[in-house]
């Protein structure tokens, strides 16, 4: 769709998903090249239905590149399955991949007396019914809270809130006198505000990514109910902060978790415990000198064409 950019032999390119994966391939078929960077931050074949679409991702991972995987655990699921760099083995994997970790929204956790007092109580949901969000499991999240609602888990007025939708003010009705508020989208300060005034987080995804968002929200405080893929287990999660709660991605595993971090919300020392996440809120510390150096060496050098 565009004029093409001018490049010459001696520049390098970077892909940050698989259709510029597919453009970085073709370029250096053009240029004589043998490798493009290709900044991996999802196994993409599983946001899409099994198609063409998951057909073309899957094939961008066999073409000649070096790896930058966004976080350790989806590293780890391509070593395990043997895909990309790792098809070769997991030593020659290592030696053309690095990870790092996408900083969170820095939250500064509400104080003692916040959580102590609050009231009513609050639970927010990562809740995205787009299609292209399917990996997050709205519907499985909606059931669940639906039977936890039905269970009385709610019971004293606690109030449900959904946030990361681009609906505006939809509210869904989940029986036993609750009620999901899908809140707007907003900008990171506002949403650091949102996440600090919540007591239970419930965010899904169903991909080796640990997702980003209920890490925010154990940082705020939280106690956060998220699910288990894989190599993404339980202890996998509780080692980057004792406030994940990870169930299986069942709508009896999510209601199981639901209720202990309903019960536990009173624990404000738990909570404030959890809130001090084995994460990076800081793109200098995500993107650290030994990263860079490592990221410079890939490409053989540092002028780069950036696809």
């Amino acid at each position: 769709e565009s004029s093409g950019i001018e490049c010459s032999r001696a520049d390098s390119f970077i892909a940050t998903t698989w259709w510029t994966a597919h453009i970085a391939h073709d370029a250096l078929r053009a240029t004589g090249g043998e490798r493009f960077l290709y900044l991996i931050q999802e196994y993409e074949p599983f946001t899409f239905p099994m198609g063409s679409y998951a057909a073309l991702a899957s094939e961008s991972y066999r073409f000649p590149h070096n790896a930058v995987f966004s976080s350790e655990l989806l590293r780890e699921y391509f070593r395990a399955h043997a895909i990309g760099v790792f098809e070769a083995g997991g030593s020659t994997g290592d030696g053309r991949s690095v990870a790092f970790q996408n900083a969170i929204t820095r939250v500064q956790p509400p104080s003692s007396a916040e959580l102590a007092h609050r009231s009513p109580r609050r639970l927010l949901f990562y809740a995205r019914p787009e299609p292209h969000a399917a990996r997050n499991m709205f519907e499985l999240g909606v059931l669940a809270l639906s039977r936890a609602a039905r269970d009385g888990a709610f019971a004293g007025g606690w109030k449900l809130h959904g946030i990361g939708t681009v609906d505006r003010g939809r509210r869904i009705s989940l029986g036993g006198g609750a009620a999901l508020q899908l809140l707007p989208r907003s900008d990171q300060r506002f949403y650091a505000g949102v996440l600090r005034e919540h007591d239970v987080g419930l965010a899904l995804m169903y991909t080796p990514h640990p997702s980003l968002v209920p890490l925010e929200m154990a940082s705020a405080g939280m106690l956060t109910v998220t699910n288990s893929f894989e190599n993404k287990t339980p202890e996998a999660m509780t080692a980057i902060s004792s406030n994940l709660i990870t169930v299986d991605p069942t709508v009896q595993g999510v209601v199981v978790g639901l209720h202990e971090a309903i019960d536990g919300a009173g624990d404000v020392d738990r909570r404030l415990r959890g809130s001090d996440v084995s994460w990076s809120s800081d793109w200098e510390d995500s993107f650290g000198d030994e990263l860079l150096h490592s990221v410079v060496a890939m490409l053989g050098e540092t002028r780069v064409a950036a696809v």
